[in-house]
């Protein structure tokens, strides 16, 4: 899920509060090309003091489409190479997960991109399965399709950018940790759940309203964190 430091609209209190209501035991914060969001959240963990446990987690931008990386500590650069991406991930003991996979409406990896990147040994944890986004829903039954062979375990998400839609692409397992998390994923013992209920619908104006602060507020953030960090500024 997204906060509103990166393109979503919910901010750090509220996704703690909406995922606890909601009944969910670990949340992923996958905010684009950073980590502020996913500290944040977890600052609201500990106020709160409520029984979540989190990923951070961060939503890169290669030059390929958009790649998730899971139990990480630092951002890889965006807009390289997804390979380079990969590595970035991988070195600091995070998960892969191709986000959105061969969407059409927002940057994503192809079904022969996939293909090329598991052929040469690239190593990809998982694959988003099921998010009620429409960012490639008519893509859902042709993914399901490629994942028998490729094998990959199938993860469910919310990638949610408003408060209404936390918790409602998810993904089950065995445990309430997220080391359990992990250890599924490897497994591929996961489940991806979420389409028995549809998501909330929201006036269209809210979704216009949120691509225009993805489009025109949130790239420019993203470029005065990236200076910041190149800097050394706070």
């Amino acid at each position: 899920m997204h906060t509103n430091l990166g393109d979503g609209w919910i901010s750090p209190a509220r996704v703690v509060r909406e995922a606890a209501r909601t009944g969910l035991s670990v949340i992923a914060v996958t905010d684009h090309d950073h980590l502020e969001g996913a500290k944040r959240v977890e600052e609201q963990i500990a106020v709160q003091g409520v029984p979540i446990r989190l990923i951070t987690g961060v939503e890169v931008s290669t030059r390929n489409g958009h790649l998730l990386g899971l139990f990480v500590t630092k951002a890889p650069r965006p807009m390289r190479p997804v390979q380079e991406s990969i590595d970035a991930i991988k070195e600091q003991g995070g998960m892969v997960v191709v986000a959105h996979p061969m969407g059409r409406l927002v940057p994503s990896l192809s079904r022969r991109k996939i293909d090329e990147l598991l052929a040469a040994g690239y190593e990809i944890d998982g694959l988003e399965i099921y998010n009620p986004s429409p960012a490639n829903a008519s893509r859902r039954a042709e993914v399901r399709a490629a994942n028998r062979d490729w094998g990959l375990a199938e993860i469910g998400s919310s990638d949610a950018h408003f408060w209404q839609h936390i918790g409602a692409g998810y993904t089950t397992f065995d445990g309430s940790a997220p080391e359990d998390l992990r250890r599924a994923i490897l497994d591929r013992s996961v489940r991806a759940g979420g389409e028995e209920k549809p998501p909330a619908r929201l006036n269209p104006a809210s979704y216009v309203a949120q691509c225009a602060w993805s489009w025109f507020v949130d790239p420019p953030r993203r470029m005065v964190r990236r200076r910041r960090a190149r800097t050394g500024g706070t």
